[in-house]
């Protein structure tokens, strides 16, 4: 027989207890996203490619990802 802690217990009870508050899914309905929503996660998304490539722009030229063959304008580099 395993043992449970106290916590995991707590853990359940209360897991439990917040799945109760949430109302049910009706599969039927679809759910529908707001576009607002989208376009705050494209442009979220877009602005953190950008800046991970200008973060990490040495090592991509290290690995030949980057080259200066086809520079990217500094308009779409960070600081």
């Amino acid at each position: 027989m395993q043992m449970w802690s106290r916590t995991h217990f707590h853990f359940i009870s209360w897991w439990r207890s917040f799945r109760d508050r949430m109302p049910p899914h009706d599969e039927r309905a679809p759910a529908e996203t707001s576009p607002s929503l989208i376009y705050i996660a494209v442009v979220l998304t877009i602005l953190l490619i950008t800046m991970e490539i200008a973060d990490h722009r040495a090592e991509l030229e290290a690995l030949g990802l980057l080259t200066d063959n086809l520079p990217i304008p500094a308009v779409f580099l960070g600081p």
